[in-house]
């Protein structure tokens, strides 16, 4: 068998992500559908201003809880507006959601760990939630 030449540069050994490892057929089928009812329900991306961290954590466990214990698997909220959204995709939106959130608007990082350690910060340093 002949060896396969390649160009010098390779990726792969520099460490940069490779969105050819995700899933895109579950992402497109299952994850798109909770990012539309946004746009049906808010605006288009409007995700991107961020949310508090324990609404997103709710909203998470309740499609998770639904889908395992109330043996849902797709959102009846998000079909009265003509979305097939499955539950655990709702799920896989707000946990996204937290990491974009977490890396775009800490201030919006309300869990109870933070709050307790925000409270031990001078009055100046501290972010309350409105």
């Amino acid at each position: 068998m002949d060896e396969i030449k390649i160009a010098p540069k390779n990726n792969r050994k520099e460490g940069k992500p490779r969105p050819s490892l995700l899933p895109l057929d579950v992402m497109m089928k299952h994850v798109c559908p909770a990012y539309e009812e946004g746009v049906l329900k808010y605006k288009r991306e409007s995700w991107r201003d961020g949310f508090w961290v324990s609404d997103l954590m709710d909203a998470a466990e309740r499609h998770m809880s639904d889908f395992f214990y109330g043996g849902q698997d797709f959102d009846l909220d998000a079909e009265k507006l003509g979305i097939k959204k499955h539950h655990l995709a709702g799920a896989i939106f707000s946990l996204l959601s937290i990491l974009h959130t977490l890396d775009t608007r800490p201030e919006l990082d309300d869990r109870p760990a933070k709050l307790r350690h925000a409270q031990q910060l001078p009055a100046q340093q501290r972010t309350e939630k409105a």
